[in-house]
């Protein structure tokens, strides 16, 4: 089996635990996760590549994957939930993503996700976390994972994070940079991958 580094499609990220303790998995051990969304156009040949990465890779023994690191991205339906008095997620259509990777490494040593921003310069976000809605690409390893025969598919663990653009977390709300603020693109808190074109409509000026 051969680790594949990767870069994914630009697209909107959310739910980045990239910092601290990150988020504990179903095992409850500490995980850096985030999920980059993507519209079908790109998924599909995004998809394609992962599809034929399993098929030349994949254990002889094994027939279907568990998953493949990607799933149908989806969001909170708020009439259904106050209807059913639960949260109920509907499909957007899209597809999400996810990148994670441990907390530290095997020698105990902290492992750090790098920024970069959208002229491919390392950056520090100065304690600032990236909010839903912020834009970029993230690099990373694609493998092969194999518990055993039932437990078996792809996943992508995550290196660094390169930002288009930066929304920043603020707990229940998202502080914007506004679009008319005569920014060039996402340079930096305190103000490298190469330079990063943002293909959606709305993209800012890089």
């Amino acid at each position: 089996m051969t680790n594949k580094v990767i870069d994914s499609p630009i697209g909107t990220l959310e739910w980045c635990f990239i910092d601290g303790e990150g988020k504990k998995d179903l095992k409850g051990d500490p995980k850096f996760q985030i999920d980059v969304v993507i519209t079908p156009e790109q998924a599909k040949s995004f998809k394609a590549m992962v599809d034929a990465y399993w098929k030349e890779n994949k254990p002889t023994s094994v027939k279907s994957p568990k998953s493949l690191g990607i799933y149908p991205h989806t969001v909170r339906d708020e009439e259904a939930s106050k209807e059913a008095g639960e949260t109920v997620y509907k499909e957007t259509g899209n597809t999400a993503i996810r990148f994670k990777t441990g907390t530290t490494f095997k020698s105990g040593d902290p492992k750090i996700i790098k920024i970069f921003n959208s002229k491919g310069h390392e950056v520090s976000l100065q304690g600032k976390k990236i909010g839903n809605g912020s834009r970029g690409r993230v690099n990373g390893v694609m493998a092969i994972y194999n518990i055993n025969p039932a437990t078996c598919g792809v996943t992508f663990y995550l290196n660094s994070i390169q930002l288009s653009k930066f929304i920043e977390f603020a707990g229940a709300s998202f502080d914007e940079i506004p679009e008319d603020a005569g920014e060039e693109g996402f340079e930096g808190v305190d103000g490298g991958m190469g330079g990063i074109e943002d293909e959606s409509p709305d993209r800012p000026r890089l």
